[in-house]
């Protein structure tokens, strides 16, 4: 049986320990990014969390940037000068830096005993499908022979769509050929795969136009793990459109 790090996770749009400045007021201190949530939220002074009880999170009538409607505000004047404030906060997925709005992550991650999550099964032959299908080809010089071309289309002007649809489907599917080709060579040598780990069959590549960006193409792949569960994923290119 194989593993892999679980790579893909959900964003949780945490921004970590953000440096706020207190205003001249000091009581006011007002975030960088749109505070998503009033509940989840803690603010340190000089390294020491600030109880609760301490502050209030209100709209910020004083606010010009649309995208910030409310502040940190203390019940009182902060009396320390020296002190510095930093605030851990959930911001919304628009303004997240770590996930840059698209949701997920492609990055390791730990459970709360603080081990790495790994990829079993069905989960590691969906991630294992993406990352033949978006590897740059040669771009591994450990394993050069895996990935697509893909990468060569971006920004290529769409002038006859047939074509480039056919392209990306050949490479899709010559990809997913080499790493069922892999698994077959694994198990020959005498490695374990599990059935849900294990590619049965590439059943479908359909390549269509984004129906709200024509400039994006969106190929949806369909296949069967041995244990005959079905894995589906996406995969987006962003192209010209041809004047």
């Amino acid at each position: 049986m194989s593993f892999d790090l679980n790579l893909p996770t959900v964003c949780n749009h945490r921004v970590f320990r953000e440096l706020v400045p207190l205003d001249v007021d000091r009581r006011s201190l007002r975030l960088a990014k749109p505070l998503s949530s009033a509940v989840d939220i803690k603010v340190y002074a000089s390294e020491n969390q600030v109880p609760k009880t301490m502050y209030s999170i209100i709209y910020d009538t004083q606010m010009l940037r649309t995208h910030q409607t409310r502040m940190i505000y203390l019940k009182s004047k902060w009396r320390q000068p020296k002190d510095f404030f930093e605030v851990t906060y959930i911001t919304i997925k628009n303004y997240c830096s770590k996930c840059v709005g698209l949701e997920t992550l492609d990055d390791t991650s730990y459970n709360v005993k603080g081990q790495l999550i790994e990829a079993r099964d069905e989960k590691l032959l969906l991630q294992n499908l993406e990352k033949f299908t978006v590897t740059e080809i040669r771009s591994n010089p450990f394993h050069s022979f895996i990935g697509t071309s893909l990468v060569s289309l971006l920004g290529e002007r769409i002038s006859d769509l047939d074509f480039l649809s056919t392209k990306i489907t050949q490479e899709i599917n010559s990809s997913l050929q080499k790493f069922s080709d892999m698994q077959n060579q694994y198990k020959q040598a005498g490695r374990t795969l599990t059935d849900g780990e294990t590619l049965e069959s590439i059943d479908r590549i359909e390549v269509n136009q984004d129906e709200n960006d024509p400039t994006i193409l969106r190929a949806d792949v369909t296949c069967t793990a041995k244990s005959g569960k079905t894995i589906m994923y996406s995969q987006y290119i962003r192209t010209v459109e041809a004047r």
